[in-house]
C-alpha cells in the first residue's frame, strides 16, 4: 500500500497576530480599569453631594420651623410617632424622626423614618457629639471605606480625621489598610 502524504501545512499564529491580540486585550483591560476608577470617583463625589443636600435641607427646615429636624415636637410635621423631645439635641433615638420630618416637609425624597444609604452601601445617620473633638449635631455616613473617608476629607475639608467640618475619628490620621472603615461625619 502506498503511503499518502498530506501536504497541507499546519499554520499557527504569527508573532504579528499575537502582538495585535495582546494590544487589543491590553486596551480592553485598560478601559475596564479606567471605568472602575471613574465609577469610584463618582461615588466619592456622591457622598459629598448627598451630605451637602442634607445640610441644606436641615438649614431650610430650621429656617422654616425654628427647630432642628428630628428634635421637633410641636410643628405639624412632628407626628406623635415621629416627634423629638425639643431639647435642642439630636439624640440617637431621634434618628428616625429626623428623616421623617425632613421628608414630611418635602425637603428630602421618600417617605417614612428609615435612614437612607450612601453610595458605598452604609447607612446615613444623625449623631450628637460623635467624637471627642466633634461636638454638636452631625450627619454621619456609616461604615465608609478608610481610603474613601480620607479622599473625601482631603478634597472637601482639611484632611485630618479629628478636626474640621468633616470628622471621622478621634485620631489625627486615617489608618488605610484596606479593611478599616469610618463613620464619616459632617457638621450640621
Amino acid at each position: 500500500m502506498a503511503q499518502t502524504h498530506n501536504n497541507s501545512k499546519q499554520r499557527g499564529f504569527t508573532l504579528v497576530e499575537i502582538a495585535i491580540v495582546l494590544v487589543i486585550v491590553g486596551l480592553v483591560l485598560g478601559g475596564v480599569l479606567k471605568g472602575q476608577e471613574m465609577i469610584r470617583g463618582a461615588k466619592v463625589k456622591n457622598v459629598n453631594n448627598d451630605a451637602q443636600n442634607i445640610i441644606s435641607a436641615v438649614s431650610t427646615y430650621k429656617d422654616r420651623y425654628n427647630v432642628m429636624p428630628g428634635d421637633d415636637k410641636d410643628s405639624s410635621i412632628a407626628t406623635a410617632t415621629e416627634a423629638g423631645d425639643g431639647d435642642g439635641q439630636l439624640e440617637d433615638g431621634e434618628n428616625g424622626a429626623f428623616w421623617a420630618q425632613l421628608r414630611e416637609a418635602g425637603l428630602m425624597k421618600g417617605s417614612g423614618n428609615l435612614s437612607p444609604t450612601h453610595s458605598f452601601g452604609g447607612r446615613v445617620e444623625v449623631k450628637q457629639n460623635p467624637y471627642d473633638n466633634a461636638q454638636g449635631s452631625f450627619v454621619c455616613f456609616m461604615n465608609m471605606p478608610g481610603d474613601v473617608a480620607d479622599i473625601v476629607d482631603r478634597q472637601f475639608d482639611d484632611g485630618a480625621a479629628n478636626r474640621g467640618a468633616i470628622q471621622s475619628s478621634n485620631d489625627q490620621d486615617y489608618v488605610i489598610d484596606g479593611t478599616a472603615t469610618y463613620d464619616l461625619c459632617y457638621r450640621l
